[in-house]
């Protein structure tokens, strides 16, 4: 019997010291801040504040009762399109054990029907180049759209 995960939408205040062992895990698989010497210090207190407001998405995934996976959004209505209710990802990411299952497909699916609901109109996010989840976006209908370039200073 195949076992899937439930996701649902959880508050940051309520589910964030249970999350934190995975932003750790999530860190130090693909952190590029980590590479340069900065630790994994959420701003608790924004995230807190936009949960507050209304402008953030805690989709959670949990695999009897665990959690297993995880996608973090900012929703606003957009800074150069104010009647464009904008859906911007933070983070995302599936406990290493659990890929390929077709978890991160069902991750996107239930974000994006509670974004939905909300009246989002366009749901954008982004992959690191170093850990590639095209496939995943392109199975979702996402197009690419923009390149974004880093330089450390």
């Amino acid at each position: 019997m195949d076992i899937k995960p439930v996701f649902t939408v959880e508050r940051f205040q309520d589910v964030y010291d249970e999350l934190l062992p995975l932003l750790h895990e999530h860190y130090d698989e693909i952190s590029l801040h980590k590479k340069k010497g900065y630790p994994l210090v959420p701003a608790v207190s924004l995230y807190r504040a936009m949960q507050d407001a209304d402008q953030l998405v805690m989709m959670i995934g949990r695999l009897q009762g665990k959690i297993v996976a995880y996608f973090v959004v900012f929703v606003r209505p957009g800074i150069h399109y104010q009647t464009c209710l904008e859906a911007v990802g933070d983070i995302f990411f599936v406990e290493q054990s659990r890929r390929g299952a077709a978890i991160g497909l069902q991750l996107f699916e239930a974000t994006e029907r509670e974004l939905k609901r909300r009246g989002v109109n366009l749901f954008m996010a982004g992959e690191k180049l170093a850990f590639p989840a095209t496939a995943l976006f392109k199975r979702r209908g996402f197009e690419p759209i923009e390149r974004k370039f880093a330089k450390w200073l």
